[in-house]
């Protein structure tokens, strides 16, 4: 079997998908990551095959980012993005490279397609292609159930050129979701579990790490680069102040050299470290300051470590923080109060002390180790994929 795997330039969109590629590879299939150079890179140093798609060069006049806007509903408030904005940069970016996407897998004529929830040039291909379709989401995630419809409206005139069944963008043939049950949103699309297994990108073991124990507790404190290039740093300036007075606390902050610079000055009990596989440093810690991405959480869930969430306004990173809370195995804080470095004291004391919050992160760790592992659903993926004739590979050509 030919999976061949679609995902947006961005590096956090394809890590949750590494491990179920390489249980594909690990069963004796050919997997191959096809994108624009952000995807390609993560896809390499995962040991993954790959090829470079070819996309239209970025015009001056490029859409700008979509703004977020904050709407009210049960079960609790949540982040929407603007649609309409959404919209004209989903159009944008699909109509760089889908011809791209095409022209490979055509060649390459892949018997199943896998992709992340927002990079629609999975589904299309797959329906342009008569092949099925799969989508892996991230993690805890609702934006994109509701995103199905604006995308469909918004990549009508794109899928009828390609010619997608109907002229519309497709629904996946299978869902798979990491997202533990309590973790879930109630809106969310139902899908087919599967195990969240952390790999958080290459990196050495921290043989001096932090060490937790009954003396002194270790908080791992950890925002993803993107994160810090578009909000800079002053959440995590005002998260190292917290720890200021707080006796047998330490924060260990992951960040470069030059991003610590910004922090300065520190207190005695805050350390910062090269960024490093979380999944290796976070057995040693005691809890987790994070921006509420769905990776950086569930990694730490899977330890069964309870959180601080201080994610700025965006709808992925704002539907995490609402839904640790929701489960019990964390709090977070208002983007208003995330500059304030005594409300983030108050909130990390709480969650140390109330031993509430580590027994409800023991129980999402439990239902995660539950739910089937990546290499369980392989056999699934191959019974999808061999429901329908198997395409041919392109002819090579005749040699004059």
């Amino acid at each position: 079997m030919r999976v061949l795997i679609v995902v947006t330039p961005i590096s956090s969109h394809l890590l949750p998908l590494v491990p179920l590629a390489w249980a594909l590879a690990g069963a004796g299939h050919e997997v191959i990551c096809a994108g624009e150079p952000g995807a390609v890179e993560v896809a390499r140093a995962a040991g993954l095959h790959t090829v470079d798609i070819e996309a239209e060069p970025l015009p001056a006049d490029a859409p700008p980012p979509a703004p977020a806007r904050r709407t009210g509903g049960a079960p609790a408030a949540a982040w929407e993005p603007d649609w309409e904005a959404l919209a004209v940069r989903w159009r944008f970016r699909v109509g760089r490279v889908i011809d791209g996407y095409l022209r490979f897998a055509r060649e390459w004529r892949p018997h199943l397609v896998l992709s992340d929830p927002v990079e629609f040039c999975g589904t299309i291909v797959a329906g342009a292609l008569g092949v099925p379709s799969v989508v892996h989401r991230w993690g805890t995630d609702v934006l994109t159930t509701l995103a199905r419809g604006p995308a469909r409206a918004a990549l009508r005139s794109v899928c009828e050129r390609v010619g997608t069944p109907g002229g519309l963008l497709p629904d996946p043939d299978l869902l798979l979701d990491p997202c533990p049950p309590l973790l879930r949103h109630p809106r969310a699309a139902p899908a087919r579990p599967v195990r969240f297994v952390p790999y958080n990108g290459p990196g050495s073991y921290p043989v001096r790490g932090p060490m937790a124990s009954p003396e002194r507790r270790t908080i791992c404190v950890s925002f993803s680069s993107r994160t810090i290039d578009k909000s800079g740093t002053a959440t995590l300036a005002a998260a190292a102040r917290a720890f200021d007075g707080l006796e047998g606390v330490r924060g260990v902050f992951t960040l470069s050299r030059a991003r610590a610079e910004e922090l300065a000055p520190l207190p005695g009990n805050v350390q910062v470290i090269e960024p490093t596989p979380l999944s290796q440093l976070l057995t040693r810690c005691t809890a987790l300051i994070h921006h509420g991405g769905s990776g950086t959480g569930l990694t730490a869930l899977r330890h069964g470590l309870p959180q601080l969430v201080l994610a700025p306004p965006l709808p992925s990173l704002g539907v995490y923080a609402e839904r640790i809370e929701a489960c019990g195995a964390g709090r977070s804080l208002d983007p208003g109060e995330q500059l304030d470095p005594e409300a983030i004291r108050t909130a990390l004391r709480e969650v140390l002390d109330d031993r509430s919050y580590r027994a409800a992160a023991g129980r999402v760790r439990d239902e995660m180790a539950a739910m089937p592992a990546p290499a369980e659903v392989v056999a699934e993926l191959e019974e999808l994929a061999g429901a329908r004739p198997a395409p041919a590979r392109a002819a090579a050509p005749r040699a004059a």
